[in-house]
Formats: C-alpha cells, sequence, structure tokens
C-alpha cells in the first residue's frame, strides 16, 4: 500500500514519538529481574547481590530477585528484609546450598553412601541444578526490561527466561565457571561434556552483555566463551567498616599484647594453607605473632597443618555471624592476608576499607586495584616465605603500616562503593534496553 504524504508524516511522528518514549522510560523507572543462585550463605556474591538491589532501588527502579531457595536466618537478613526474592514453588530441587554441613550423616558419623552419590550427581548440575534453573527461567513474569544474573550456572535460567520474554540479559559473570578450566578424564569428563560444553555455551550466546570484576576473570571469560567482557568493579559499605573498634575481639581470644594477622574466607586448603605457612617462618622469630581465620567449611586439614607446623595455639579459627562482626574482625587485624587465586577478592577491599594493610597475591583480581607498598602489598602466588617478608616490613616499619592503610582506605573511599558501582550498572542496563 501506498502511503499518501500527510500519511507517512503521521506515522514519522508516531514512530518517533514511541521512540521518545522508550528512551525516556529507560531514563526514568526500570523493572529489573536480578537471577542467582540459592540465597543460602554469606560469602561475597551474595553480598553483592543485595547490595546491588538495594542501590538500584534507591536509584529509583523496580527490582526483584529470582533464587531456587533463599534461607532468611544464614544469609544476610539484615539485607533480605530490604528487597523482594522470589523463590520457586517446590522443594523439589534444592541445588547449590552453601552448606559444609550438607551431606553429613550425624547418625554414622560421616557421609553416607547415597548422600555421596548426591554428591556427586549435584556437583554436575544434572539432577538440581539444571531442573533448578529451567524452573527459575520459566517463572520470572512478564513486564521486565531486563535481566541481571549473578554466578554460574544462573546464565541457564536466564536463557531460558530470554527466550519466552524476548528481553536483554546482562550476566554479573564474578567467578567463570569451573568445568571449562577442569583437568578430570575419564567417564565423568564424558558424562559433564553435553551439559557444560554444548548447554552452557548456547546459553552464553543469549547473553546480550558480560559483566567482570576484573581483567583476571575477562581472560577467563574470553577463554572459555570466546567473547569480550567489560570490568566493573563492585563496592563496599565504608561506613559500617571505618573507626569501628576491636578491642572486644581481641579481648576475647586474648590478643591484646600480639600483631594480629587476618585471613576471611570459607575454609579449604588450597587457601588458608599459605596464611599458616607464613605464620610458621614468622613464629621462628617473633613469639607474639596470632593468626585469626574467618570462615565456614571443614577445617580439618587446616588445623592439621597448623599443628605440623608447630603454631596450632597460634592459629584460631573464627566465624563470624554478621557484617557488624566481621568489621570488629577487620578492625582487630593488624595486617590483612589474601594469598588465594580468584577473579577479585571482596574482602581485602574490605579490610582496605577497615584502614589495614592488605597482602595480596599478584594472581586476584584485587590485585588490579593494588600499587605494591603504597596502598597495600603484592606477593607471589604460592609463595609464603614472600608473605612472612612483606609481614615483617610492616613489624619493623610502622609508618610502612600507617601510610598503607590511609592510602588503602582513601582509595576505597575514593572509587569503590555499592552506589557506583549500581551507578555503573545501571548505566550499562539503560544502554541495552535503549538498543534493543
Amino acid at each position: 500500500m501506498t502511503l499518501s504524504k500527510t500519511d507517512f508524516i503521521l506515522r514519522h511522528k508516531y514512530i518517533n514519538l514511541n521512540r521518545l518514549h522508550k528512551a525516556a522510560t529507560c531514563d526514568a523507572v526500570m523493572k529489573i529481574a536480578l537471577v542467582h543462585t540459592s540465597l543460602w550463605g554469606r560469602g561475597g556474591a551474595e553480598r553483592q547481590l543485595l547490595n546491588l538491589a538495594i542501590e538500584l532501588q534507591k536509584l529509583g527502579n523496580e527490582v526483584e530477585i529470582f533464587a531456587p531457595q533463599v534461607n532468611e536466618k544464614t544469609c544476610y537478613p539484615e539485607l533480605l528484609k530490604q528487597v523482594t526474592v522470589n523463590v520457586l514453588p517446590s522443594n523439589r530441587f534444592v541445588p547449590f546450598k552453601n552448606d559444609s554441613n550438607t551431606y553429613f550423616d550425624e547418625a554414622t558419623g560421616g557421609r553416607n553412601i547415597r548422600s555421596q552419590i548426591q554428591r556427586i550427581a549435584v556437583h554436575q548440575f544434572y539432577t538440581s541444578g539444571l531442573p533448578a534453573m529451567i524452573n527459575l527461567g520459566k517463572i520470572i513474569p512478564k513486564g521486565f526490561d531486563i535481566i541481571n544474573n549473578h554466578n554460574p550456572p544462573s546464565e541457564w535460567a536466564a536463557f531460558i527466561a530470554k527466550r519466552r520474554l524476548k528481553i536483554p540479559v546482562v550476566w554479573m559473570c564474578n567467578e567463570p565457571p569451573t568445568w571449562f578450566a577442569s583437568k578430570r578424564t575419564g567417564v565423568r569428563k564424558k558424562i559433564s561434556w553435553p551439559l557444560f560444553e554444548i548447554w552452557d555455551k548456547t546459553s552464553v550466546e543469549y547473553i546480550d552483555k558480560i559483566i567482570v570484576l576484573s581483567h583476571v576473570a575477562e581472560s577467563m571469560v574470553r577463554n572459555a566463551y570466546n567473547k569480550p567482557s567489560m570490568v566493573v568493579r563492585t563496592g563496599l559499605d565504608i561506613e559500617k567498616l571505618h573507626n569501628v573498634s576491636g578491642d572486644e575481639v581481641r579481648k576475647k581470644y586474648g590478643l591484646e599484647n600480639d600483631f594480629v594477622l587476618l585471613h576471611v574466607a570459607n575454609f579449604a586448603p588450597n587457601r588458608q594453607s599459605n596464611s599458616i605457612k607464613a605464620l610458621s617462618y614468622l613464629s621462628r622469630k617473633h613469639s607474639n605473632l596470632k593468626l585469626l581465620l574467618d570462615g565456614a567449611g571443614p577445617k580439618e586439614e587446616l588445623q592439621k597443618l597448623s599443628e605440623k607446623l608447630d603454631v596450632k595455639n597460634k592459629v584460631f579459627f573464627i566465624r563470624s555471624k554478621c557484617d557488624s562482626d566481621l568489621a570488629k574482625v577487620y578492625a582487630a587485624c593488624d595486617a590483612f592476608l589474601f594469598p588465594q587465586q580468584i577473579t577479585w577478592g571482596l574482602a581485602a577491599v574490605e579490610a582496605m576499607g577497615s584502614t589495614k594493610p592488605v597482602i595480596v597475591s599478584k594472581g586476584c583480581g584485587v590485585a588490579e586495584i593494588i600499587e605494591d607498598n603504597v596502598n597495600g602489598m603484592l606477593v607471589e602466588n604460592g609463595k609464603p616465605e614472600e608473605i612472612a617478608q612483606k609481614v615483617e616490613n610492616l613489624i619493623a616499619d610502622p609508618n610502612l603500616r600507617m601510610k598503607i592503610s590511609k592510602n588503602a582506605f582513601d582509595y576505597v573511599k575514593e572509587k569503590l562503593s555499592w552506589e557506583k558501582y549500581a551507578q555503573q550498572m545501571e548505566g550499562v542496563f539503560k544502554k541495552i534496553v535503549r538498543n534493543n
């Protein structure tokens, strides 16, 4: 059909008005669906998601979280009460619990055979993870402008939702999936291949934008998916960390006259072992050094290591119950150790916000914001003797310790906050919605 000149002008005005309306909507209120694995424990990813939701709401957006399950007692109850969380209507699938006792058989005092089989199956994501993510993608209703999924394998839920709702997806990929780096061989590898290689990569093809926390993660995403990503640093609540007293913690553990080292992370031999080894080196010269390990999970192997290295009485295994308790633990230390290799390291950033000198592995994402001996200290991965030397330098030079601590605080106060993080993420969302 041929349009008259008048009809063409009217239609052109109508199209332009639609575009203006869409742009105005994007600049005003957005409705955002945040997708996550089960909100079960107190981890950096859970804290990041909840604070992002809260800050996006402060910016005037409507935000809802979708997760397979939520534990309101163990997963930041003070944050959960400020957001809306939608969970799967059935308890049939219970995946991704951050609970080291999930498969512990109290009757026998160990892990039973059935639980071992379930653990292997769950780890492969076939019996719980995949169905849970598919069902999660199905319960996200119409009306949202964008989906922002966090943590693998939430991309599977986002894939299902996008095919239904035809809206864009932004993946906050805190830690790229580990299965692509797996060196497992044999039957288990062959069973994993169809799901990990085909389903996962197909899902990621539907992602409009991938956000990562560091260039370390950026490289991992490129290697896994051959896709680009954008670095957006996460935030912290510096007001809750600054000017907090650690006297209560020091008194509780009898550390009033000690030089205290701190390592915050869920317990695993590949995380805390270098901190314990560094303490062993230092204890040959210093008798008043102590190490606090704050985290959750099985600690038997770490206890055996501390006993073997003759520092059993110098290592304290603790578990903060809430953010305010953790802030006191940060305040109680003289130096913070973070020698593991991960894509970011929120605990190290929080220690900087507590005005503490941090000693970080060069292979860790947070090392990208550290200038050695200026706002922190850097060590080679797997070199506990280097950690010990850095601590020795801090003990010997109180002025260096004060300088690094002040610079660390100034850096995170200026550069990192939950508000800034949410503003950057909102900017990404708006741009993508405009272009769709």
